[in-house]
């Protein structure tokens, strides 16, 4: 078996254009790494035609620090019930907003935490128990979400949470540079594998032929960086971005 990277058959990138969209039935949304930049956000569910009370909406991990506007991406968690599954900023931001609340000494946190954290306060007792029960991992019929990756060498089942939240090159370095653990991935079942965290290596899109769903998507496109915020839809195979408004991070 040859494994290759192929383009998604449709991409397509929207600047404040809606897509109308015939409806079949319940479509799943998968959004990559959103790092406060609730504008993007919902420009996307906009242009990606987004059903709230039909469709269903996940998120990669990541959703709240760096970016702009972290209360507002919460209400739009909130508004859509969207599911997420545990980023590495994610565990450092709860770590934060419980931190906070203790009354801990804040002189050495940077500027852009302490955004983070003033912009939360007014739900900082909901996020944090909302956090805590944020898992590593979603697993349905017919895909996996989890934040950075999984152990090609030793498969989902066996991977560490440390993986799951952090996981970029294999063999692992300190580094971003390297292979990446997607190089090395061979899928084990029919599911497709959804992840984000990866920003310095791009969309991922990888199939077995041209002519079947893809078993892997990577969607952190670095939208809080300047780049690009991205969805997937399932039942599609459709891959829908737009672009930063400014470079936040």
């Amino acid at each position: 078996m040859t494994l290759d990277f192929c383009p998604a058959p449709r991409i397509r990138s929207y600047i404040g254009r809606r897509i109308d969209h015939p409806r079949d039935d319940v479509r799943h949304f998968f959004i990559g790494d959103v790092h406060g930049c609730a504008r993007e956000f919902d420009q996307l569910l906009k242009a990606s035609s987004y059903m709230q009370g039909e469709d269903k909406l996940y998120l990669t991990g990541d959703a709240f620090t760096k970016g702009p506007d972290p209360l507002e991406v919460w209400r739009i968690i909130g508004t859509t019930g969207a599911q997420m599954v545990l980023g590495n900023h994610d565990v450092a931001l709860l770590e934060r907003l419980q931190a906070r609340q203790e009354g801990a000494d804040e002189s050495d946190l940077k500027e852009s935490h302490k955004h983070t954290l003033d912009q939360l306060d007014p739900v900082a007792a909901a996020l944090i128990l909302w956090l805590e029960f944020v898992p590593l991992s979603i697993r349905e019929l017919g895909f996996t979400l989890v934040h950075a990756g999984v152990n090609p060498e030793r498969g989902f089942d066996r991977t560490r949470r440390e993986e799951f939240l952090a996981i970029r090159t294999w063999p692992t370095t300190n580094g971003i540079e390297g292979p990446r653990w997607h190089d090395h991935y061979t899928p084990p079942d029919g599911r497709t594998l959804i992840f984000g965290h990866d920003a310095p290596n791009g969309r991922v899109i990888k199939r077995e032929n041209p002519d079947v769903p893809p078993y892997l998507v990577g969607l952190d496109t670095g939208c809080v960086y300047g780049g690009r915020l991205t969805a997937w839809i399932l039942e599609d195979d459709d891959i829908i971005d737009v672009e930063a408004r400014e470079k936040y991070a």
